[in-house]
């Protein structure tokens, strides 16, 4: 028996489901998530790309979904879905990451293929309402939407005990202040430092240099987050690139109810107004963290009013995608 149509597929070449999957979710969908053979090696993306290439056109083929959300970078998965979009008129969204918009970074020379895309897409998915306007100047329609609620809970409220421990949330990318944070750790040695991420992505010498109190956790997956999550005191956000950034670690810490402290920058600012913002530097980010144990209390009742602030910003932007799928 054949299975019915999806109302929205939410496709992806990327390791990190969770965006897809959840948003797929709340509207009633599915999502595809293809990182074939995991290779990362440059070398060796195009063989992962013709992979996830094939298996996408099998899945729209099979699936035939009624609308499509896609990820970008890589434009590689729009170029693939937009033949089928086309021919069978359904609604296409590009969700596209701020990296996507850099004229500095490694999809730069993608801009033009980017731009014909959001002219001929219902809506391109972006951060801030500066994309917005990028969007617009390019012809197609922005709308910022960022981070449905997880499909995990965190039910403890943040512990503090006598040495607090703190989560340090990211990649380990270059657009990270690692240094910095290795750095503060140095001036805060009664705390415990956790940081996520691919270690293979910083420099050994940094790696090499942590303090006793820094621990590496490397890329953590489903449960292994929720539990960091779970014994985090406070979690901490950082981010270099402070024009367009909105990331979905920010979210993760309001959604998990624990105190937050992030990079001072007018975006985050706005939409994360109960977290303790700080400079990108090494003394500031342990006053940062020192604030926030000495705070602890305040923060953790506050944090019920950052989930609920949040919420209400998702159910207006889901409400949104719905329009703009059925219309």
């Amino acid at each position: 028996m054949m299975r019915e149509r999806p109302p929205v597929a939410f496709l992806a070449w990327s390791s990190v489901a969770g965006r897809p999957r959840e948003i797929a979710a709340e509207l009633g969908g599915e999502s595809r998530c293809y990182y074939d053979l995991k290779l990362v090696r440059r070398s060796l993306v195009p063989v992962r790309y013709l992979l996830s290439s094939l298996r996408t056109i099998a899945y729209l083929l099979a699936r035939r979904p009624r609308a499509l959300i896609i990820t970008n970078p890589p434009v590689f998965v729009a170029l693939v879905a937009y033949p089928y979009a086309r021919l069978n008129r359904a609604p296409l969204l590009l969700d596209s990451h701020p990296d996507a918009f850099r004229s500095d970074g490694p999809h730069a020379r993608f801009l033009g293929i980017h731009a014909w895309l959001t002219r001929r897409s219902r809506a391109t998915l972006v951060t801030t309402d500066d994309l917005v306007r990028r969007v617009a100047d390019w012809g197609g329609t922005g709308v910022v939407v960022h981070e449905p609620p997880p499909d995990w809970k965190v039910e403890s409220e943040a512990p503090l005990p006598q040495r607090p421990r703190v989560l340090v949330l990211g990649t380990l990318s270059s657009d990270e202040p690692i240094a910095d944070v290795l750095a503060a750790a140095r001036i805060v040695p009664e705390v415990d430092i956790e940081l996520t991420g691919a270690v293979r992505k910083c420099p050994p010498k940094l790696v090499d240099s942590a303090p006793a109190n820094v621990t590496f956790l490397g890329f953590l997956h489903g449960h292994d987050y929720v539990l960091a999550l779970e014994r985090a005191s406070i979690v901490v956000v950082l981010t270099t690139w402070l024009q367009w950034a909105v990331p979905r670690s920010a979210h993760d810490a309001v959604y998990a109810r624990r105190p937050l402290v992030l990079t001072d920058s007018e975006v985050l600012r706005d939409l994360f107004p109960f977290g303790v913002p700080v400079r990108n530097d090494a003394a500031d980010i342990a006053s940062g963290i020192q604030q926030a144990i000495r705070r602890h209390g305040e923060l953790v009742a506050s944090a019920d009013a950052a989930f609920d602030l949040q919420t209400m910003r998702w159910q207006a932007q889901v409400a949104h995608l719905r329009e703009l799928l059925m219309s």
